[in-house]
């Protein structure tokens, strides 16, 4: 029987489809991944019974999805790269776009995302320097088989990684929990649509390195 001890990394690590449990209920399991299901309910004030019985439902129609912690790093790898960093290098510069044209034709709204498009270039900023010191340093020494070797440079992309946790949480406060006011015009729920998106790819990326792909690495 399934129990509320193991951590979220661990949960969503052995049964993938979990990671959608845990964002319907708001629990952070990257980030916050070392937190037990027991102690991230409770803070999260979330009946753990209830993510349970859905954890199980998950699990049992969980097809054939894959478990990367069972997988070789390499493949880990190159998966991040063509899923995560190929992606948010495209889709980051159109998000900043369509939140300028946002505020630019709402700008009478009370509660148009005012401050959303200076945000997300600074996220784009900042995740393309954090892409940059993945491919160039990080990947490669975990690559050659010189992961243990690699705790500071992990260290600095967790404490990035953490930076990135809280804009997700500033974005969240600017669009009211993305929220749109019944009168949205097509480009604003496109653009609230693309950053609920952009969160979970962004939870999904942090989860597979802060808790598979790093640990795997530093362990040799």
């Amino acid at each position: 029987m399934m129990s509320t001890e193991p951590t979220l990394a661990d949960l969503v690590a052995t049964n993938p489809s979990a990671a959608k449990v845990f964002q319907r209920y708001g629990l952070d399991y990257c980030c916050g991944g070392k937190q037990s299901l027991k102690e991230a309910c409770a803070a999260g004030r979330v009946d753990a019974d209830t993510v349970l019985r859905e954890l199980a439902a998950a699990e049992t129609g969980g097809g054939d999805e894959v478990r990367w912690a069972e997988r070789p790093i390499d493949q880990l790898i190159e998966h991040i790269l063509d899923r995560y960093h190929a992606p948010l290098r495209a889709e980051l510069p159109r998000l900043v776009d369509l939140a300028r044209q946002v505020e630019r034709v709402h700008a009478d709204k009370p509660d148009r995302p005012d401050g959303l498009a200076d945000l997300l270039a600074d996220v784009y900023a900042a995740v393309t320097s954090h892409l940059a010191k993945e491919e160039q340093i990080l990947f490669p020494l975990i690559r050659s088989g010189r992961g243990q070797n690699a705790y500071m440079p992990v260290q600095v992309m967790v404490q990035e990684h953490e930076d990135h946790g809280q804009n997700l949480r500033r974005i969240r406060k600017l669009t009211n929990n993305l929220k749109l006011p019944d009168y949205a015009c097509a480009s604003w729920r496109e653009l609230y649509r693309a950053l609920g998106e952009l969160e979970v790819d962004l939870m999904d990326h942090i989860h597979l390195e802060n808790n598979i792909l790093f640990p795997r690495a530093l362990a040799g």
